[in-house]
């Protein structure tokens, strides 16, 4: 992506561990060239005139991890956090696509109609997830096809990407 560097990685789980499965991490990489806008995108560095990509990709990287953690503590469809350190978090790898490369062909469904109520189904999941955060006091703040991830085996919309997540208070939402 252009913020960021993702990974699948193995690891032997602990027997304290919450989460057990495979994993992906997410290496926060703010202030790439193709991403130089951050400073104007997002309230990470106030007033301040100078500052350290690294130590704004940590505050990003900070600020998803608590994001996350929140929304799976209240049951929303999110990747299980792992753990974070620095500018790096680790998560529960989602086995499914994303929902820009999912195509009507490989929907369940034997007829055409029976693929659209599968869609118009989808679109109804992805809102309901919209008026839930908003009753959370959230606005994702990058809800789209690239953020949204759709289950292999159970066709569930899973949210992913929260750097840019603010509260409905905030003047940008």
């Amino acid at each position: 992506g252009k913020e960021s560097d993702i990974y699948e990685v193995f690891h032997e789980a602990q027997p304290e561990a919450q989460y057990k499965g495979p994993c992906i991490i997410k290496i926060q990489r703010l202030g790439r060239t193709s991403f130089r806008t951050v400073k104007t995108n997002r309230d990470y560095i106030g007033k301040r005139q100078h500052y350290s990509w690294l130590y704004l990709s940590k505050i990003a990287a900070t600020k998803e991890f608590a994001f996350m953690t929140a929304l799976h503590e209240h049951n929303f469809p999110v990747p299980v956090p792992v753990d974070h350190s620095r500018h790096i978090i680790c998560m529960q790898q989602i086995m499914g696509l994303r929902l820009d490369e999912l195509r009507l062909d490989m929907i369940a469904g034997e007829t055409e109609q029976e693929q659209l109520v599968f869609v118009e189904n989808l679109r109804r999941e992805c809102l309901d997830l919209i008026i839930r955060l908003a009753q959370y006091g959230l606005i994702h703040g990058d809800f789209n096809e690239f953020n949204l991830l759709v289950e292999e085996d159970t066709f569930r919309v899973v949210m992913i990407d929260f750097p840019q997540m603010v509260s409905t208070h905030h003047p940008n939402a």
